[in-house]
């Protein structure tokens, strides 16, 4: 797995575990920290361990090529955990969400927020000018593309209309992507946009991340945002964090977009028992997500947003977090 600063991948990890420990399976589970050398020395010492297989959440899509050539001669399954490895043959199956759909799911809640579509996501035939900043994740995930891409094809009619306006016009991919998903980074580049909105009032972020929407809206804060006169832009977000969803509860981030690990790990679970046994794993996918040298069998669940009004039952009745850690 990829990090423990961000709670999500600690839940990732721990029901991967937890589920094929269920099934009778050792399971060595380490984290790289976000390092990718780190990450490309753990994979190295299982393939020479002789693991029997490899879930994968990785760092760098591209930096694992040479240790999974290894894992492929010696016949080791890599499993492809929620971040797509690029430019390797060596990928037998791709656990993921719909990112592309996550992508419009945060665009069109952005876009709900604003006014500017109503709760069934049709058009209000708000003129706007709506003005927005637009954020994306970390260039060396692909997951981060496919959310850019996927919120693009929501906003860009939108922006081509004048509905929404993005003063510093920073739109493509390059010049809004988030290096390592750090909200301090993020952070650094909306302080720098702030001087902007003086005398112009910040409707709407698009945010990609739950990390990245609360360090955002804490830069806002500080330029007076957050009060009944001066209420906080419109921010969605991504993987139902505590602290995002408390901050939604209470008013502050619009949104978030919830993928459910226990089911993620379930199906990366199914994908390597399947394998473990000889047989064919169970995918859903088998068109959309080319990796430059091949298209990797994929199983794609469905993510839903999470607002103030919906947290409860999705969250809380499902027993994904408890009313306590909530409070």
């Amino acid at each position: 797995m990829p990090t423990t600063t961000s709670l999500r991948w600690i839940a990732d990890g721990e029901n991967v575990t937890a589920q094929l420990e269920s099934l009778g399976h050792e399971v060595d589970l380490v984290y790289a920290e976000d390092d990718v050398p780190t990450q490309v020395e753990q994979v190295q010492a299982m393939v020479d361990a002789g693991v029997d297989a490899l879930v994968i959440g990785a760092i760098d899509g591209t930096a694992l090529k040479g240790v999974l050539a290894e894992a492929g001669a010696a016949d080791i399954p890599v499993i492809s955990y929620d971040r797509l490895i690029r430019d390797s043959a060596d990928i037998d199956y791709y656990a993921t969400f719909d990112n592309a759909r996550v992508g419009v799911q945060q665009a069109t809640s952005l876009l709900e927020g604003l006014g500017a579509v109503d709760a069934n996501g049709e058009d209000t035939d708000q003129d706007g000018p709506f003005a927005v900043e637009l954020f994306a994740g970390s260039p060396d995930d692909n997951n981060a593309t496919v959310f850019y891409e996927g919120a693009m094809s929501v906003l860009q009619p939108y922006l081509d209309e004048g509905v929404l306006v993005v003063p510093s016009g920073e739109t493509d991919f390059a010049a809004i992507a988030t290096q390592g998903w750090s909200g301090d980074t993020a952070a650094e580049r909306m302080q720098t946009l702030m001087p902007a909105y003086a005398d112009l009032r910040l409707d709407g972020i698009l945010s990609p991340y739950d990390g990245i929407s609360l360090a955002l809206l804490g830069v806002t804060a500080e330029a007076g945002y957050g009060t009944s006169a001066q209420p906080y832009p419109v921010v969605p977000g991504q993987d139902a964090e505590v602290p995002s969803v408390k901050s939604i509860i209470a008013g502050e981030q619009h949104s978030t977009i919830y993928k459910d690990t226990r089911q993620l790990a379930e199906v990366a679970v199914s994908m390597v028992d399947a394998l473990l046994r000889g047989e064919e794993p169970e995918t859903n996918d088998v068109t959309s997500y080319d990796n430059g040298v091949m298209v990797v069998p994929s199983y794609l669940l469905a993510p839903q947003v999470v607002t103030a009004e919906n947290y409860q039952p999705v969250l809380v009745e499902s027993g994904y977090y408890s009313e306590e850690e909530l409070r």
